[in-house]
This record gives structure tokens, sequence and C-alpha cells, in this order.
């Protein structure tokens, strides 16, 4: 199974937006969600879109899987070969345990370019984040 991930962060409104989908045997499933996170990151949103992949896959029993990702640091954080800043740690933390858990290995993609799941995944990203702000903002009228 081969899962594509993306994370995005507004810090203009500090709401952070992830996806990821998992393809098998010409299977596509996608999931995508969004909430506020005070001094959040981009670099937060791709933890936590990996994390929330690799949840996915201990709920469900999956293994021997290949995680997607454009993020160049996200194998250094999940194996922990680099140290993170006091804001990450808690998320790094979690994204190291699932990987001990779930043993994913880790393809890197230039983002923005020919992949095309890697685009779906950026695109319901950014389109989470905007929907979770429009209800947000519809709620406050």
């Amino acid at each position: 199974m081969t899962i594509y991930t993306d994370g995005s962060y507004s810090n203009q409104t500090s709401v952070l937006g992830y996806a990821f989908c998992l393809v098998e045997d010409g299977k596509v499933e996608y999931f995508s969600d969004a909430f506020i996170l005070k001094n959040g990151s981009s670099t937060i949103a791709e933890i936590i879109a990996v994390t929330k992949a690799l949840e996915y896959c201990s709920k469900n029993s999956i293994q021997n899987l290949v995680v997607v990702h454009d993020y160049d640091e996200l194998p250094f954080f999940a194996f922990g070969y680099r140290k993170c800043p006091p804001s990450m740690y808690k998320f790094v933390k979690t994204l190291q345990r699932l990987t001990r858990e779930v043993k994913p290995r880790f393809r890197k993609v230039e983002a923005h370019k020919d992949d095309t799941y890697n685009n779906t995944v950026d695109k319901l990203a950014r389109e989470a984040m905007q929907k979770f702000f429009s209800r947000k903002t519809n709620s406050d009228i």
C-alpha cells in the first residue's frame, strides 16, 4: 500500500489542514480535515498529515506501506535522526511512536510537480483549511 500525505498551515487564521490518500490495487481513498492550532507551522502540518495516516493504518492493522511525502526532513524526524525544536516536540514524539508501531518506509517526491496523488493531497489539505475557516466564519456571524 502507498499513502500520500500533505499538510498546510495558515499563520493568519491558525488553521491547519491535512490530507492523505491510500492507494492500493487501483483503489484510492481520500481523507482530509482541518482544525485550529495556535502557534502551528507548515512543518507541523506535514508531520500531522503523516501522523493521521499512520494512526489510520494502526487502527486498521495496515503494515508494509510506503509513505510518500514532499517534506525533506520528515524521515529524519520520524526515525529520531534530527532533533526538533520545542514547539514541535509532542508532534514528533507521536510520529516516532507510530513509525515504530506501523514500520512504514518513506519516499520523498518533489512538491508541486508531476505526481498526481501528491498534488491531490496538497489541494485537499488547502481545501480542508478553507472549508474549516468558512464554517468557522459563518458560525461566528
